[in-house]
């Protein structure tokens, strides 16, 4: 899919204009849905190219091709829920668990006026890896306070939806906020009724060669 959009054109847009453009960003992700206490928004990137092809003066299809680093942060208090403690805010553990992943957002960009338009359409994403690090709160100056582990993610696929809106800065510079949810289940198997799924923030800027 990503060759066919972004090398070898399709003859059905050939004769439209098109542009090639490049952007990144900032993401701000985690998982929603069941299974999520304890889980918080992690701060990552984003940074890829993109085709903007022109159908015309208000619409355009936009298919995008991304390395983004999304993933969640997750704090755990051993002591209260082991209830040996009255509570308090220090958690013993905190991981970081960022999920990389190689992105292909085609969304419809529709031009509501010259200074700003509307995008929506389909994500779809394939996990390159997933690097864990873990912290000990109670060891941070000990040799064990913190560990790091990375395994594959086998090109895992993900999906889900993409919406967002971009602001006009120039006749080549933008800037576009977009909020994705996954609609691909990352608990599948473990019963109908547990679900969650991957979400994120994105703001981005955008160059676009003219």
């Amino acid at each position: 899919m990503a060759v066919t959009l972004f090398v070898l054109a399709p003859k059905e847009i050939a004769a439209q204009e098109a542009h090639f453009g490049l952007k990144g960003g900032l993401n701000y992700s985690s998982i929603v849905g069941d299974l999520t206490n304890g889980m918080k928004f992690r701060l990552s990137g984003h940074g890829g190219i993109f085709l903007e092809v022109d159908f015309s003066n208000k619409f355009s299809l936009r298919p995008e091709l991304l390395y983004s680093s999304q993933g969640f942060q997750y704090s755990t208090d051993l002591n209260a829920i082991e209830n040996q403690s009255s509570g308090g805010d220090q958690n013993d553990y905190r991981s970081n668990v960022q999920l990389n992943f190689l992105t292909i957002p085609i969304l419809g960009k529709f031009e509501m006026n010259e200074n700003y338009w509307l995008e929506f359409g389909p994500q779809f994403g394939f996990l390159l890896n997933q690097v864990t690090k873990n912290k000990n709160l109670d060891e941070l100056d000990g040799a064990n306070a913190t560990s790091k582990s990375k395994i594959s993610g086998d090109f895992q696929l993900d999906y889900g939806a993409a919406v967002g809106v971009g602001f006009v800065l120039t006749e080549q510079l933008s800037v576009a906020p977009r909020f994705y949810i996954g609609l691909r289940n990352r608990l599948n198997g473990l019963g109908d009724n547990i679900q969650n799924y991957n979400a994120s923030i994105q703001l981005s800027v955008n160059y676009l060669f003219r």
